[in-house]
């Protein structure tokens, strides 16, 4: 048994929202590299666009940007990727946001920006890309959802 065929991703199709920096950039990076074909997502359209040609050098790396503290931007995002891939094999939830205020004085705007990027939006998301996670999807090669953990601040 060979490594590279244990856990290959060549061929795979991957969205890695939060993948224009940081994290996000590291594991688009990681795949590309290893023969995915992955799109990136974050708010700023330049950023992504950015990331994608330099990617593409090694790879296949395509630009969705998308604010997903929004319903309408993550609905967006969802109709774009299933537009031009009948099936994901990875969905990596990684966009998140802190909000950092003291406890005592934590607001409700604060609470209602992460809640709503970092849980409202990974449900959403996730729900909306069921059909081409399920599309492709094996017995012995299940479809994966990854989600990073984000503080509260």
């Amino acid at each position: 048994m060979k490594i590279a065929e244990l856990f290959s991703v060549a061929g795979k199709v991957v969205l890695v929202t939060g993948g224009s920096r940081g994290i996000g950039e590291m594991i688009a990076r990681g795949f590309v590299e290893n023969g995915a074909r992955v799109y990136v997502s974050s708010r700023k359209a330049e950023v992504c666009d950015a990331l994608a040609a330099e990617l593409s050098q090694d790879g296949e790396c395509f630009s969705l940007p998308a604010d997903l503290s929004r319903m309408d931007e993550v609905e967006r995002l969802a109709a774009a990727l299933r537009e031009r891939e009948p099936k994901l094999h990875v969905l990596v939830n990684n966009a998140g946001a802190a909000h950092l205020e003291p406890l005592e004085s934590f607001s409700e705007k604060g609470w209602d920006r992460v809640v709503d990027l970092n849980l409202k939006a990974v449900f959403f998301l996730t729900q909306k890309l069921v059909g081409p996670l399920e599309a492709a999807g094996t017995a012995d090669d299940p479809a994966r959802v990854i989600t990073s953990a984000r503080s509260m601040g």
